[in-house]
This record gives structure tokens, sequence and C-alpha cells, in this order.
């Protein structure tokens, strides 16, 4: 059976989905990216298979071929797949081989992110999250402190307006990253939130969901004030957890069960 981390995977489709689009950046070239990887995706490649022609490419996607060569360009420089001179192109090890910031950038162009990608930056990002919790606690400023009350009005407003916190949101978790004074962590945990964007929409759709969020993240400015660490860190790592639970319940309702023949091979 092939590993999942590693193959191209389907899409699934998920509760309140966003749409599946490229976003602001990406333009003509992000929507031919992302059909390419979902005709890989189709065709479940795997690792060290060689893509089809350029040509092949073009017809199916309904695009011109210089298009394509640009998006297998991009996709080269991001290492998802190697382009070897007079030999063709070859799908990658994602898993190994390209960095997190390639899946950022995809996912900028509007490549839908797959569960088990999902599953595993939640899982690294909670840690993160956590580390930034303490140190916060340690560093904070006043300053600090007053950014994130005025980003917490503002998310009440939208709240009250039966509006998508999703951006606000955002704002206030860079903002508590930031009140660490590392810039090392601001950086990398930025990428996380445009990793999550586009899932951040769907489920600030649940206005239940973004009143909770906004309840944390009070509660968290009390923690930040008082320079509670420890109660700054159990906070965070349930706001993550909530969140956690919330996706894995859609992704796995709406993951497709798996055929005869996938159980029929080893052990996931």
């Amino acid at each position: 059976m092939p590993d999942p981390r590693t193959a191209i995977e389907p899409m699934h489709a998920h509760g309140a989905q966003a749409p599946a689009r490229p976003r602001d950046g990406g333009g003509r070239i992000g929507t031919v990216i992302s059909g390419v990887l979902a005709y890989l995706r189709e065709r479940r490649l795997q690792p060290g298979d060689r893509l089809p022609s350029e040509r092949d490419l073009a017809e199916s996607l309904a695009v011109g071929r210089n298009a394509v060569r640009e998006a297998l360009a991009i996709l080269g420089t991001l290492r998802v797949v190697d382009c070897r001179p007079n030999s063709g192109v070859y799908l990658r090890h994602m898993g190994r081989d390209s960095s997190f910031e390639a899946l950022v950038m995809l996912a900028d162009m509007g490549a839908t992110p797959t569960p088990t990608e999902v599953a595993e930056t939640m899982e690294v990002r909670a840690h993160l999250e956590l580390l930034a919790a303490g140190l916060a606690c340690e560093r904070r400023t006043e300053d600090d402190l007053q950014r994130m009350e005025g980003i917490l009005a503002r998310t009440r407003a939208i709240l009250a307006g039966g509006g998508n916190i999703a951006e606000a949101d955002s704002e206030f978790h860079l903002a508590l990253v930031e009140a660490t004074h590392n810039s090392v962590l601001v950086r990398v945990l930025n990428a996380f939130y445009r990793f999550t964007a586009l899932r951040r929409e769907a489920l600030f759709h649940d206005l239940a969901q973004g009143q909770a969020s906004e309840q944390d993240h009070r509660q968290m400015l009390t923690h930040l004030r008082a320079r509670s660490a420890p109660e700054a860190q159990a906070l965070i790592l349930r706001h993550m957890q909530r969140a956690r639970r919330y996706w894995t319940d859609r992704l796995t309702d709406a993951a497709p069960a798996p055929s005869s023949q996938e159980h029929s091979g080893d052990a996931p």
C-alpha cells in the first residue's frame, strides 16, 4: 500500500469548506498549478513516477503549453517535481525533498492541503504555540498587550455583526507570537498561519467557533497581563485541541472508504 504521507493524496471536501480557488497572489499560473496537482492526484502518481508530457498535460487541462511549462518550473523550484533535461519531469518524495514553505506557497496558490498534511501541521504547530505562549508571558510589553486588546475589540465587533473572524483570529495569534520578540519564531509560525488561511475561513463560518475562539483569546490576554505562563500554555493547548477535534471529525467524515485492494496491502 502506498505511504499516504509521500503520495499526492486526493482532495476531500469537508464541513463549511471555502471555495478551492487560487489566493489573490496565485492568478492564472496558480490555477494551472492547482490543475496539475489535481491531475496527479487523480492518477495517484508516486515518488519517482514520470509525469505526462507538457502537451498531454496542456490538453488535459485545456491550457497552453507555455502555462504548463511555467507551472512545472515553479513546482520544480519548490522541489515538488524533478525536471531532468532530455528525460522528463518526475514526481519527488514530498515528505523528504520539499520544504514546509513549499506547502505554504502551494496553499497560497490555491492548492488544498491533504488530510495528512493538516494533521501533521497541527501536531507541530501545537508545540510551537506552547513555546510562544511561555515566552510571550516572560517578554510581552505594554505595547504588545494594547495591540492584542485592539484586535480583540475588532473581533467582538465582527462577531456582533455575525461576521467571519478568520483574519482577526490570525492577527491575534501573530500578535501573541510577536510578543515573544523572537523573530525566527514569528517567521515560522506566520508560515503556519498562511498555510491554514483557507481552513480558518471555513472554520469561522460557524459563529459558535468564532465566539469560542474570542473567549480563549480574551482569557489568554488575562494570562499574559499576569505573566502566568503555565495557565497560558494550558489554555493554548486546549485551544489547539478543540481545533484538532473539529478538523479530525470533518476530515474523517469526508474521507472515502479504502478499496478492497488497499486493505490487502501492508498495514498503513
